[in-house]
């Protein structure tokens, strides 16, 4: 079955014609792939013939010429739709998109991979093929320890025994969904200049080298089918800056690796003007392939000129009004206004609620990089359960990314985190997605030194408090970061209006007990010394209503029951819901 056969088959409101927005026709592609010109290039065999019987695609550029020739009619495709509206590529006009959709602020988490080439080596982290030319870089001592002089052995012949032999699109997404991800995708392309897309533009790509696969197209069928939203993420504004970009080092020692074809592609290795078309002709090709709801940039955009940039993002929510969709792209560095845009964090999160909706990136990999090196460490699952937890309490998405191995598989140890975290959240998800920052992200001693990106990480304890809202407003949850322990917890961080409009209860004794609507006489005490309740009430996800009642100054004082160990929602984090109650932060919450 072709990708356009299996999308028509689901009905998620995605346009599955085979024609591109300006009615040109579409390309038909194939899970699998075979012998190209291109691999002879690289003097490599493919054991796979490529078929023909169900595809009208065209092969990828052979030549130069071919190469500069489908990267101006694909720009040409993009400018047509730029052409048609609504959106000019103009920043007063790209102020009116709708750069935070109600999806991405509901759907809250999301997963993307590191996989690529770059997986053959294994060693150190994902910029291996940066510092492989890197004279004073210990990455280049080991390749040549173990393969040969860089010009000898350079990068690109990695790409033949990127395999993927194992790789299953259905098993992946099937992880991400049981994980709690609402959004997934992969790096549609490192800063290395090889793309994990079925190309017409690049002769780097998965489906005319490495595992024939267009490994994209695989992914984006899987994760639609469970009615998962499809990431692309996008690193290639690093790369396609030639020689001072991504592969300096290569230009300044091993220049002979950069020439040639189809080699200076892979190391962008092009005029300026070819350079920021290629640039943009990949994101419309992908954007017009596969359709993905979410884009995101990674360093180097800043290089890309505005223009181009302002090309992209009326090129990309035009096609999505077509389709009557609404899109997310991210910026780093400031690139791209916050009007057309979301702001990322790379490793890091703001100390302070942002206004507006904003995403973080993080990995499951402690030590070793983003994408699968041997040897790699990992953060335990409570620690990835937290950074989601304030992530969230502060307005912002997490988008966390795996390693894959090079055939595909994903360790034990990456697959044990993402299930720990879809465990945790099929409890407490009341508390994460479709919900809203409160007026005060959280209280308790720990919190960020200062925010940002690469940030000092912080340990959180069960005298960490994080707050969020539900849509409506009727109900706060006050998430715990680890068990609080049995008996009395009071939230410092806010105060109960009018907690007098009901009768008083003392601690332990319930808010409004089931079938109890009057007070007791031990109820009553000294004036200013009663405790009383208001008329809300307080669930533990994951166990049910607790007995709660309001301190002499306003506090919620929770009764936390006393559960075995076996019966704790979680000793991870836990969280209360506090409904119906007329709530303003203290003095004490973190703002």
């Amino acid at each position: 079955m072709t990708h356009e056969d299996q999308s028509a088959d689901r009905d998620d409101g995605r346009d599955a014609s085979s024609e591109y927005e300006d009615g040109t026709p579409r390309r038909r592609f194939l899970a699998t792939g075979g012998t190209l010109a291109i691999a002879a290039a690289l003097g490599t065999e493919s054991t796979t013939a490529r078929t023909t019987s169900e595809t009208t695609a065209t092969r990828a550029p052979e030549t130069m010429d071919q190469f500069e020739d489908a990267v101006e009619k694909t720009v040409a495709r993009a400018r047509a739709v730029v052409d048609d509206g609504p959106f000019d590529p103009e920043w007063e006009s790209l102020a009116d998109v709708t750069q935070v959709p109600e999806w991405f602020r509901d759907d809250k988490f999301g997963i993307f991979c590191h996989w690529g080439p770059y997986s053959v080596p294994a060693y150190a982290h994902e910029w291996y093929p940066r510092q492989m030319y890197n004279t004073d870089n210990e990455i280049n001592d080991y390749h040549r320890e173990t393969y040969g002089k860089p010009d000898e052995r350079p990068y690109q012949e990695f790409v033949p025994e990127f395999t993927a032999e194992a790789f299953d699109a259905d098993e992946w997404a099937a992880l991400f969904e049981r994980a709690g991800a609402r959004y997934a995708g992969p790096v549609v392309e490192h800063h290395d200049g090889w793309s994990l897309w079925d190309s017409d533009v690049t002769p780097w790509n998965a489906a005319d080298t490495g595992p024939d696969r267009d490994l994209a197209g695989e992914l984006e069928s899987a994760i639609r089918k469970r009615e998962m939203r499809f990431v692309t993420t996008f690193h290639h504004s690093y790369n396609l800056i030639g020689e001072d970009g991504y592969f300096s080092f290569a230009y300044e020692n091993y220049p002979s690796v950069t020439e040639g074809y189809p080699d200076r592609v892979l190391y962008g290795n092009l005029p300026e003007t070819l350079q920021f078309d290629t640039w943009l002709a990949k994101l419309v090709e992908v954007v017009g392939e596969y359709d993905p709801d979410f884009v995101w940039f990674d360093w180097g955009l800043p290089d890309v000129p505005e223009e181009y940039q302002r090309r992209f993002l009326a090129y990309y929510h035009n096609a999505a009004a077509k389709r009557g969709k609404e899109v997310v792209t991210t910026n780093k560095e400031d690139a791209l206004p916050l009007e057309s845009s979301v702001a990322d964090f790379e490793l890091g999160r703001p100390r302070h609620t942002q206004e507006q909706a904003w995403n973080a990136e993080f990995k499951v990999a402690d030590e070793g990089g983003w994408g699968y090196v041997e040897d790699r460490t990992f953060h335990s699952p409570t620690r990835l359960i937290h950074v989601l937890i304030d992530v969230v309490s502060k307005n912002g998405q997490l988008l966390l990314s795996v390693g894959p191995r090079v055939d595909g598989t994903i360790e034990r140890e990456e697959r044990e985190r993402l299930l720990a975290i879809g465990d945790w959240l099929d409890v407490h998800g009341e508390a994460i997605y479709e919900t809203r920052p409160w007026d005060a992200f959280g209280e308790g001693p720990t919190r960020l030194e200062e925010g940002g990106e690469f940030i000092e990480d912080v340990e959180y304890s069960p005298a960490d408090v994080r707050y969020t809202r539900s849509k409506d407003g009727s109900t706060v949850y006050a998430i715990v970061m680890g068990w609080p322990g049995t008996g009395e917890f009071v939230l410092e961080g806010m105060t109960v209006d009018h907690p007098s409009a009901a009768p008083g209860t003392p601690p332990g004794h319930g808010g409004s007990p089931p079938g109890c609507t009057e007070p007791s006489d031990r109820d009553q005490g000294p004036p200013g010394k009663r405790r009383g309740t208001a008329s809300g009430s307080i669930r533990l996800l994951g166990h049910g209503p607790v007995p709660f009642a309001v301190s002499a100054d306003g506090r919620p004082v929770i009764d936390v029951p006393d559960l075995a160990e076996s019966a704790r929602p979680s000793d991870v984090a836990v969280a209360f819901a506090l409904e119906e109650f007329d709530l303003e932060p203290s003095e004490n919450a973190h703002r």
